[in-house]
């Protein structure tokens, strides 16, 4: 499928995952599904919060150029 075809993430309804009984995925789902849910389900408006979360980090960040002087 072609990322530019899809516009949207649509959110998973109960029927569509297996029951979970491990309590962190609940969690992390649960908080996957809150993040979507604020940007719309609009993977362009995710993206787009991503790279600029991504831009302002503090964290290193990796290069090819770090790896090869290592």
């Amino acid at each position: 499928m072609d990322m530019q075809e899809q516009q949207s993430a649509h959110p998973k309804s109960s029927s569509d995952t297996q029951p979970c009984d491990d309590e962190v995925l609940r969690v992390v789902y649960a908080t996957r599904d809150d993040y979507a849910a604020e940007h719309g389900y609009d993977l362009d408006r995710i993206f787009a919060d991503l790279k600029r979360r991504e831009a302002n980090t503090l964290l290193r960040k990796s290069s090819n150029e770090d790896s090869l002087q290592g």
